[in-house]
């Protein structure tokens, strides 16, 4: 599913203008897709610059959350009317991680490993991107429902392409959470993406309200 200007053009200059600016911060992962030994020397497992915005349990409507590892309420807030456009289209109320990615230019479209980001049931993957530029998330007919079922897929190493969705600025693609699927290096410019889990319910119950300021 693509939306193309799912957001205004001056918010997602706004949006582009925050990630792209010297002042944000970045963690460097030189392994981004799978970390497990067997995978380490997988030219498709490479590094990418991450800014980890929540990750965790939270409720859209009520803004509850719970067992939360990352979270960054200034920066998050910035994003909630891009978020706010997906709950309707795939009645989803709860999100479960929001990533920033940055894939620097390597001057080849070198596609990355195929994963699941989590096998929770009833998910849904969103990839936002900020810019204009190449490297494709390539969207797979294979599906894992779990850990095992996604081993079993990677050693036998053979996937047909369902979907391939070239980043433009504006352009959202959302799939469900246990599709098979990839990213690509761009070849020439940088390649910014927001990366969001969504379910449609939680695995339990949320109390805490996690947006109030300490």
């Amino acid at each position: 599913m693509v939306f193309d200007n799912i957001i205004s053009p001056a918010y997602q200059d706004w949006l582009y203008n925050i990630v792209n600016s010297n002042s944000f911060l970045w963690n460097r992962q030189d392994i981004t897709v799978i970390d497990e030994e067997k995978y380490l020397n997988d030219k498709r497992n490479g590094f990418a610059n991450i800014h980890n915005l929540f990750e965790g349990e939270l409720d859209l409507k009520t803004f509850n959350c719970k067992d939360v590892i990352h979270h960054n309420i200034k920066i998050i807030n910035c994003f909630f009317p891009l978020l706010f456009e997906f709950i309707e289209p795939l009645n989803i109320n709860f999100i479960s991680r929001i990533r920033i990615k940055a894939y620097p230019a390597i001057g080849t479209n070198q596609i990355q490993l195929p994963h699941v980001d989590q096998v929770t049931p009833n998910t849904w993957n969103v990839i936002y991107y900020f810019n204009d530029t190449d490297g494709d998330t390539v969207i797979y007919n294979e599906r894992a429902k779990s850990v095992d079922q996604m081993e079993y897929l990677l050693s036998k190493d053979v996937w047909t392409i369902k979907q391939r969705v070239s980043p433009k600025k504006g352009r959202a693609v959302a799939f469900k959470g246990d599709l098979m699927h990839s990213a690509s290096y761009p070849k020439n410019k940088s390649r910014f993406i927001l990366n969001i889990n969504l379910s449609e319910n939680p695995e339990s119950e949320v109390s805490q309200n996690c947006l109030k300021y300490n």
